[in-house]
């Protein structure tokens, strides 16, 4: 079997190249610009010469492929990040964290598919890198990212064997220049702050802040289902299906696909194509039903 390492690299590239079109298209829907992508040469990974450029506030996307990762680094004097990327809102997060997870399914073979996926604003990329630990025998393969601005250079480096550690500390480089420039008024402030209770006490900002039987519950596997389309069907026209019997659907092939976990509807979406793989873009949350109990009024007894 073929090492997570310099040994991939071949089986990166061919992953690459076979599903370039897809990651542009990933790449153009987050960051709301047209991109194209070309897949350069990969090779082995010299950190004390190839990362010296890399010392760069940008993004980083990490790509946990069981116990390793691969690390997707884009500066931002590239002129492709979005100008809100190092304080994303919430459909923001909701971009970077589709960017990526299309990212682990079209850049890296399937013997090496990410699982696992995570994105964040760092101030130097090249110290993610090597907070993350290097293997053995690392690699690297650079992605020309063609946008409105020219060509501008991607690096892909694996494996990284401490991918937990890689992203912890990587300030965005906004929260690092206002960190370095304190203001003279600060300690007062946070002296004020200090004594009133915080906006948003009560609400969870962070799966972290969560209590542990809480957080415990996010591991929980639940089986998730697209629904194509669905009829009733009498119990004589079923007996009568065979091989080459066609059932027609009362569904037109551009009506968008119900999500559903646990036979609750949760989300619409699309159907796409990412790599050889069949996949749905979610379009739309569906909120649960609101239910309501009525209450008797209870007779006033005098």
């Amino acid at each position: 079997m073929t090492a997570f390492n310099s040994e991939a690299v071949a089986l990166v590239k061919a992953a690459s190249e076979a599903t370039a079109v897809e990651a542009a298209d990933a790449f153009s829907r987050a960051f709301d610009k047209k991109i194209q992508l070309h897949v350069g040469e990969g090779s082995p990974l010299d950190p004390s010469t190839d990362l010296g450029n890399w010392s760069k506030a940008g993004l980083a996307i990490l790509l946990n492929v069981e116990s390793e990762a691969a690390l997707l680094m884009i500066t931002e004097e590239s002129g492709l990040l979005p100008s809100w990327y190092s304080s994303p809102d919430p459909t923001g997060e909701s971009k970077l964290a589709t960017l990526a997870q299309e990212l682990g399914m079209t850049l890296l073979p399937e013997e090496f598919m990410a699982m696992e996926f995570e994105v964040k604003a760092a101030a130097d990329l090249g110290s993610v890198c090597l907070h993350g630990i290097l293997g053995e025998s690392p690699a690297k393969m650079p992605i020309q990212l063609e946008g409105e601005h020219g060509q501008q250079e991607a690096l892909l480096v694996w494996p990284l064997t401490q991918p937990k550690s890689a992203l912890v500390g990587a300030a965005a480089p906004v929260a690092e220049e206002n960190e370095r420039q304190p203001s003279a008024e600060a300690p007062a402030a946070s002296k004020a702050q200090s004594s009133q209770p915080p906006a948003g006490r009560g609400r969870i900002s962070d799966f972290k802040e969560l209590p542990g039987y809480c957080r415990s519950l996010l591991h929980i596997e639940v089986p998730i289902r697209v629904i194509l389309a669905e009829k009733k069907m009498k119990v004589h026209d079923i007996v009568n299906i065979g091989i080459g019997s066609i059932i027609q659907f009362d569904k037109s092939c551009e009506d968008t696909l119900d999500v559903e976990i646990g036979r609750q509807k949760i989300a619409e979406g699309e159907a796409v194509k990412v790599g050889d793989k069949f996949g749905v873009r979610v379009t739309n949350i569906t909120m649960p039903e609101e239910r309501y109990i009525a209450l008797k009024a209870r007779k006033r007894v005098r």
